[in-house]
């Protein structure tokens, strides 16, 4: 058994305190951007993947210091167990941390036509572009992004980002089919993965997470105790 956390908040109601858990290179970072609310939502976003680590490893969570891989996947100084991703949105952030497999996690939130047939040809599958086609023009959009997310997802709990071909693996996206890996191809090997979908519609965004484990998963959410609105 897997045991996963999730965690979803919402990045225009930051805390008071916030910018006091960055480490010196994220508040610098932060002072980089050049609108207030992508300055607001990175350090509400950063803030919240501390104090949910923190909580997990029973550490300050200021006191975390993160090293990142080659191609930016983070892990937590002094834990190397914990295997963890954030994804965000626009105003939303999602945190999977898992402690005995890896994980990733990618959202997109849902835009009018967002779905790109030349997109899906250069970067899917054939076969997902195949099936992408066959949908009826107005299921396209949200299949399109379920395909992106979870394609996203996999990446990102290998560890490799788009630098490794998204065609050469294979997702399901249909609405009435559950989310799962079709074709592992070279890319995922032999290990067991198995994505879960934690979009929300009433919030308006497409989510999935990836873990590379092939048996029973139990997810729990994360709730961040209610800090004063900044």
């Amino acid at each position: 058994m897997t045991d996963v956390l999730i965690g979803v908040f919402d990045l225009d109601r930051g805390s008071t305190g916030d910018a006091l858990l960055l480490s010196a290179d994220e508040q610098q970072r932060a002072q980089r951007l050049t609108f207030d609310v992508h300055r607001e939502r990175y350090i509400a976003g950063r803030a919240a993947v501390r104090r949910t680590l923190g909580d997990v490893v029973g550490a300050d969570p200021a006191g975390l210091v993160f090293h990142y891989g080659e191609h930016g996947r983070p892990d937590v100084e002094g834990h190397g167990a914990v295997s963890f991703n954030f994804s965000n949105s626009e105003s939303v952030g999602i945190l999977a941390v898992c402690l005995t497999a890896r994980i990733g996690v990618d959202i997109e939130k849902v835009r009018p036509d967002f779905a790109d047939l030349r997109v899906a040809d250069r970067f899917f599958a054939a076969g997902e572009t195949a099936r992408l086609q066959g949908l009826p023009a107005d299921e396209r959009n949200l299949a399109f992004l379920r395909c992106w997310t979870r394609k996203e997802a996999l990446l990102k709990a290998v560890g490799a980002g788009l630098t490794l071909p998204l065609r050469d693996f294979e997702v399901s996206f249909e609405a009435d089919e559950p989310a799962r890996l079709l074709v592992a191809g070279p890319v995922l090997g032999a290990d067991g993965w198995q994505l879960l979908d934690v979009s929300d519609a009433a919030a308006g965004y497409i989510g999935a997470v990836a873990v590379a484990a092939s048996g029973a998963i139990v997810c729990s959410a994360h709730r961040e105790p209610q800090g004063q609105p900044g």
